[in-house]
């Protein structure tokens, strides 16, 4: 996001800076609920890995991989500290408990995007859109608030649906290896072989060329989230 707002930078500074901020902010309460719904959810099915490692914590320090957030400030993608699982340490079958894993990440970002929702919801602060609303630029306490609530719920909403794409090293990749039928999970499964590399082609198409494949995806659902939690569009 940033990346793309550098004449900002130059022509009114203080406004990019709150940008920075709010984006900084939405970037941090996504990663680390996300992260650390991950390590508590594998925890609560008998693998302690993430445990003993400190990742069942709220405290953005044990999840934030520094190069992950300069991408999310830079390009609204990025990525948190990977959160250790061992399957087999699981009271339930291996590839089933690690689809919850992988779910229990996504399904965080929502439901805090909702919870970041509800003053709006409720009617206790008006809707900023962080589309058309230059953050922090309302003057009063009640609009700088809703600045960072409006980002904190773009952020969770597209870190969300970013994550459920089915490709490795993605939720949604584990989590489709998880819910398949076995003989066609195990074709599916053979894309990890690959790695980054998939992902790495989307990404590449996505900023280096006009196609934005991603974006034409993950927007519309994106949208939804967010104008279904908050009440309001984002356009």
């Amino acid at each position: 996001m940033l990346l793309t707002n550098f004449d900002l930078l130059r022509n009114d500074p203080s406004t990019w800076f709150a940008l920075l901020l709010v984006v900084a902010f939405g970037a941090a309460s996504a990663v680390t609920v996300h992260e650390a719904t991950h390590a508590w959810t594998a925890l609560r099915l008998g693998d302690r890995t993430a445990f003993s490692q400190g990742r069942v914590t709220l405290n953005p320090r044990a999840h934030i991989d520094p190069n992950g957030a300069i991408l999310f400030l830079l390009v609204f993608f990025g990525w948190g500290k990977p959160t250790p699982v061992n399957p087999m340490n699981m009271f339930v079958d291996p590839r089933r408990g690690m689809a919850l894993v992988s779910a229990a990440g996504p399904i965080s970002n929502v439901l805090l995007a909702t919870l970041f929702a509800l003053p709006f919801r409720a009617g206790l602060l008006d809707w900023r859109s962080p589309s058309f609303n230059a953050p922090l630029s309302g003057g009063t306490a009640e609009s700088m608030i809703a600045d960072f609530l409006a980002y904190g719920i773009l952020l969770n909403s597209f870190l969300a649906v970013f994550n459920l794409i089915p490709l490795p090293p993605l939720d949604g990749f584990k989590l489709a290896v998880g819910i398949l039928p076995v003989p066609a999970a195990r074709r599916f499964n053979q894309l990890g072989r690959y790695g980054f590399g998939p992902l790495g082609v989307l990404l590449f198409l996505e900023f280096l060329t006009p196609v934005g494949i991603l974006s034409n995806v993950l927007v519309p659902f994106a949208d939804l989230i967010i104008e279904s939690a908050s009440g309001h569009s984002v356009r």
